[in-house]
């Protein structure tokens, strides 16, 4: 027996899978190509149907450091805590089963966690792989280095997941784990404990791990690149039911985030809640039903919300505040109407170099 396969693993990467046969290969190869060693791969397989569970157990027997929980289909947020539950490493780090990573990434991740009094979450950028195959990258705005708590509650979190009055979207953080390791004492404490959650699952856990974190390192490396168009990507289909899935992780932050007393974070969860409402109201144009069928899926939604406005907010920028009227007036015609226009401005300023990000 190799003496590193009796080593406690530092990291334990956790990849959940439901039905990646086209790009799980390349996703295992790239983290199993790391410079760095000393980690454990947990393969989730959630009830796949295809030959993901043959791949699994294919990489087990290759090399020690890989093993495989095969389990029913439950969720991306299920899978994850039972890796979390099974890894055996100081820190956690989730890669989707259709993106890959840099062979440096692990190495860089040690440099600055394997230390004394570490960072609870190491932080750094990433590439975005579109339909052509070329990337964009989004590396981080901020200074690098390690933000104690102060630093983090005077320069992350009054921004952390929106930048408030604004209706452009600028987050210092994004809502996505596949751009953090965070430590697992720190993980367990916070992760995503709504698995019926299936879009946002991640944001909830992120947001409220950098909440609690003591103390956070930016990096500038750019060093996950997400396949946006993978297979499994959410927005390739229909999601019935992503009304209903925006406002409960909107609740959800509201319950494990909210109401501490930091009246900028509360702001910034209406924000999010507004984002899922315009998420549901954008999938309706995009997948090329008629606006008066839309209307009319969308209404049958909204009858069982009680509350007038059918948004809080505060926080939001005036525009933003105009659409939650429209919504908490019923006004869904005209308001699928004006988005879909505002979709195809947006199309046409791209085309001809006038929109950025």
């Amino acid at each position: 027996m190799d003496i590193n396969e009796t080593k406690a693993p530092f990291f334990s990467v956790i990849v959940p899978t439901y039905n990646n046969e086209a790009d799980l290969e390349k996703c295992i190869r790239s983290i199993l190509d790391q410079t760095y060693l000393n980690f454990e791969l947990i393969l989730v397989d959630d009830g796949s149907t295809d030959s993901t569970p043959e791949i699994c157990d294919y990489f087990v027997k290759l090399d020690y450091r890989v093993k495989a929980i095969h389990k029913q289909n439950e969720g991306a947020a299920a899978a994850r805590n039972d890796g979390l539950f099974r890894a055996a490493g100081k820190y956690i780090y989730y890669v989707d089963a259709d993106d890959w990573i840099s062979k440096d990434l692990l190495q860089e991740a040690a440099y600055v966690l394997d230390v004394s009094e570490a960072p609870d979450i190491f932080v750094f950028g990433y590439s975005m792989i579109m339909e052509d195959g070329k990337s964009v990258s989004f590396p981080w705005s901020l200074e690098p280095g390690v933000y104690n708590k102060e630093r983090l509650e005077s320069e992350i979190y009054p921004r952390m997941m929106n930048t408030l009055g604004r209706a452009t979207q600028m987050r210092l953080v994004s809502g996505s784990l596949c751009d953090k390791i965070i430590e697992k004492q720190l993980l367990l404490a916070h992760r995503c404990r709504d698995t019926r959650l299936y879009s946002q699952e991640d944001l909830v856990c992120v947001y409220e791990c950098m909440y609690f974190a003591e103390q956070v390192y930016f990096s500038s490396l750019n060093m996950y690149f997400y396949n946006r168009f993978g297979k499994d990507s959410m927005h390739r289909r229909y999601h019935a039911d992503l009304f209903e899935n925006g406002r409960a992780a909107a609740e959800y932050l509201r319950t494990y985030l909210g109401g501490r007393g930091n009246s900028s974070i509360d702001k910034q969860i209406n924000k999010i809640e507004f984002d899922g409402l315009v998420a549901s109201i954008y999938q309706e144009i995009q997948f090329g039903t008629s606006i008066h069928e839309s209307a009319c899926r969308l209404r049958e939604k909204m009858r069982d919300v009680e509350t007038f406005l059918v948004c809080p907010v505060s926080g939001l920028s005036f525009s933003e505040r105009c659409y939650i009227v429209l919504l908490s007036f019923r006004l869904l015609h005209f308001t699928l109407a004006i988005s879909k226009l505002v979709i195809w401005m947006a199309g046409i300023g791209k085309r001809w170099g006038l929109c950025h990000g």
